[in-house]
């Protein structure tokens, strides 16, 4: 079968990879003049680092394993803590802190030569009667394949032209985040501590390379017209570290650390956001993957994770036999539930704070283990639970 995939992200190289080791022939096409391999420290939880084994992406060497994660009160009072390293024995996998550049550029490089063509920006996608699609790109370029997938991202032109104008709505919160090499006190390699206050949060974990990632999440006031814009809520020039210390100077920790390590031209600003998730991803030939689909916001740490389960679903969906347009409507009959599970998580986590913050518990902190073990699970029914690796998903994608 030939495919064109939309984007060169996460959801994109790696559809690419795992549809060429089925055999079909993929071509990647990225709006930007390169792979774009810079980005934020990324969770992949079992589940996704189980996937990319199973699809043979090597993770050695690509980042920290995370053995406990370690919630806290702005003041210093351990709330939870979540035992990865028993899940990590339970799911046949790790959890991993990584860069999502180093996750891109790794995947990236299991591609033919020539796989990705940069500088390609999609202006129209047309389905001839006879079947498949056909993409235009600037300039008059045309490409003809038998399916294309828009793996652009949160705001997907592939997504804009199969339904209009639907993009993602922003929740009323932004993440300032970055990373830094300078030594930060976790008390552990492997431990990810988060600290909550009444309006913000901030988190951070080892990405490996003696590198940890930061973010610091505070209300945001804008529409979805900032988005990727400058705002009052992202701070003028020279003022984005002087509004986190005035926000966050107080609390516990290794927040102080942080930001006595940084300055202003380490600090970006993502406004969170989320997409309705609709009930069908596509028409034809055509479907979304990742963040085009289901975009959710940074909090609930599952925006890479679940691009790796829609890979991983698609390519055994597209490894079925009959209309490539009835195999991507099972691929999403499959995917649409569970997004819509985890979009569901994820806006009830926008108002967690105060509950948290009102938790009296012993100096250890509740055990929350079974929490992350529910979101991995419902997120990705097809784990293969303590046989290790992923058990088949099922006849409805021909698996």
């Amino acid at each position: 079968m030939r495919i064109i995939v939309i984007g060169a992200g996460v959801s994109g190289v790696l559809s690419a990879h795992a549809l060429i080791a089925a055999g079909h022939d993929v071509e990647v096409h990225e709006k930007a003049p390169s792979l774009r391999a810079g980005g934020n420290g990324v969770m992949v939880w079992h589940n996704g680092t189980a996937i990319l084994r199973d699809l043979g992406v090597d993770t050695d060497g690509l980042g920290r394993r995370i053995d406990r994660m370690d919630v806290w009160s702005h003041d210093g009072r351990r709330l939870m803590r979540t035992d990865m390293a028993a899940l990590a024995r339970e799911f046949g996998s790790p959890g991993i802190g990584m860069l999502r550049g180093a996750l891109v550029r790794r995947v990236a490089d299991h591609l033919p030569p020539g796989t990705v063509h940069f500088g390609r920006e999609l202006v129209a996608i047309r389905q001839p009667a006879g079947g498949g699609v056909e993409v235009e790109f600037a300039g008059g370029d045309r490409v003809r394949a038998d399916v294309l997938l828009g793996a652009d991202g949160y705001r997907s032109a592939v997504r804009d032209h199969m339904f209009g104008d639907d993009p993602p709505a922003p929740t009323g919160l932004s993440s300032w985040h970055g990373s830094t090499s300078a030594p930060v006190d976790l008390g552990d390699d492997h431990v990810a501590p988060t600290y909550y206050g009444k309006t913000g949060l901030f988190t951070l974990h080892p990405v490996g390379g003696g590198v940890t990632h930061w973010a610091f999440e505070m209300p945001w006031r804008g529409t979805v017209h900032d988005l990727g814009r400058a705002h009052p809520d992202a701070g003028q020039p020279g003022t984005r570290l002087a509004t986190l210390r005035s926000v966050f100077g107080g609390w516990a920790g290794p927040v102080r650390q942080v930001l006595d390590a940084i300055d202003d031209a380490d600090i970006r600003v993502a406004p969170h956001t989320v997409h309705r998730v609709r009930p069908q991803w596509g028409r034809g030939a055509v479907t979304l993957v990742g963040d085009s689909a289901h975009a959710v916001p940074a909090r609930i740490g599952m925006g890479v994770n679940q691009a790796l389960e829609d890979v991983w679903v698609l390519a055994k969906a597209l490894n079925g036999t009959g209309d490539p347009a009835e195999l991507l409507r099972a691929y999403e009959k499959v995917r649409v539930p569970v997004t819509r599970r985890v979009r569901s998580r994820a806006r009830m986590m926008k108002f967690v704070n105060p509950a948290l913050l009102a938790l009296r518990v012993t100096k250890d902190g509740l055990a929350g283990t079974s929490m992350l073990r529910a979101s991995i699970v419902s997120s990705s029914s097809y784990l293969g639970g303590d046989r290790g690796g992923l058990a088949p998903i099922g006849d409805s994608i021909g698996a």
